[in-house]
């Protein structure tokens, strides 16, 4: 390390500092709720200044909710300045330092991590030696609607970047016997085959993020919700009543807490038995076909890469062996949804045989 980085990450790693002493301020004002959730075999803390951070972002997480007296590996302290009255310190870089992605030029690294994406206003920051990580934006009526249904992706990325494991943009069914990974970019079904799963006998171990990796491989839940376009909600009219923003739906998707509807349909996790791609083909029938792991690393990786920053290299090579690791097929996918759970299960069962 030059002279330069190291004296950059001096800075950066004050500023954590800094930045963790005004968040003590903020649970000392407003008050302070700690949950402690499954990551994956690990563990992660989160810790909320006042009530309204807590209110956006912890439903997503609540399924994965634990106490087994392990220590967490990440903790991640969240505050907003305006509900809790606490500023946050002023930074060290200036605003030449702002990159395309969020990333903080000269203050990324393999142990300090920092981003701030002016307009979106959210801060994240993160210390790998210590596990620790400040997610903050100025004003709480400020966090996006997207960011509520996946909190801190980029953190567990972050975190996980040397370990065997990868947050991946993809869904993941299954049960007792193992589950599939459902890879695809935006329209391709990816939704729509995972939310054709409730009430099958197959549970969801995630419907738009899941952690995935290892040896041998396991798919593991993140978050509790599921998005659909508006267009595709009259292939579920039973999902209707769970919408959350229903009014909302011009300029979002429809979201909806499956924690809080039917918590039995979720799961925490399961062996990964294959990675399907699906396509849609407007016929009746659904049916499996091969797929190369080509195609199963495109389904998976750009658009997984595009939402978080740094560490691309270490994801993608997890996410190459992961295509590798377990067989993988095209899901062509029919308009009679009922069919979808009925091939992954014989998918499943044969595995099991």
């Amino acid at each position: 390390m030059s002279q330069v980085e190291a004296s950059r990450r001096g800075e950066g790693l004050r500023f954590i500092d800094a930045a963790l002493a005004a968040f003590e301020q903020a649970c000392a004002r407003s008050g302070e709720s700690s949950y402690d959730y499954r990551l994956g075999p690990d563990r992660m803390r989160w810790r909320f200044a006042g009530a309204e951070m807590r209110r956006l972002l912890e439903p997503a997480l609540r399924h994965l909710e634990i106490d087994d007296g392990r220590a967490p590996g990440l903790t991640v302290c969240v505050f907003d300045s305006e509900s809790t009255a606490t500023p946050m310190p002023a930074p060290p870089w200036d605003g030449t330092c702002y990159g395309a992605r969020g990333e903080i030029t000269g203050f990324n690294d393999n142990r300090l991590r920092i981003t701030y994406q002016p307009g979106v206003d959210m801060l994240l920051a993160f210390d790998a030696e210590r596990g620790i990580a400040i997610y903050w934006v100025p004003d709480f009526r400020l966090v996006p609607f997207w960011e509520v249904t996946f909190p801190g992706r980029c953190l567990v990325h972050w975190y996980m970047a040397t370990g065997a494991y990868q947050p991946i943009h993809s869904g993941a069914v299954g049960d007792e016997r193992g589950g599939v990974l459902i890879a695809g970019m935006s329209g391709s079904g990816k939704s729509t085959t995972t939310l054709s799963c409730l009430n099958s006998g197959l549970k969801l171990a995630g419907e738009d993020y899941t952690l995935a990796g290892g040896d041998p491989a396991w798919a593991y839940s993140l978050y509790s919700t599921a998005k659909l376009v508006p267009d595709s909600l009259w292939r579920f009219p039973e999902l209707q009543p769970w919408i959350s923003n229903a009014g909302q739906l011009e300029t979002q998707k429809a979201l909806i807490y499956l924690q809080e509807k039917c918590p039995e349909q979720l799961t925490t996790g399961f062996p990964l038995r294959a990675i399907v791609v699906p396509k849609v083909t407007g016929r009746l029938e659904t049916r499996l076909a091969p797929a190369t792991v080509m195609q199963a690393l495109m389904a998976m990786g750009p658009t997984t890469l595009l939402h978080l920053q740094g560490a691309t290299e270490e994801a993608m090579a997890k996410m190459s062996r992961l295509v590798r690791s377990v067989p993988v097929y095209t899901l062509e996918a029919g308009t009679d949804l009922r069919q979808i759970p009925q091939v992954l299960s014989t998918l499943l069962d044969g595995r099991r045989g």
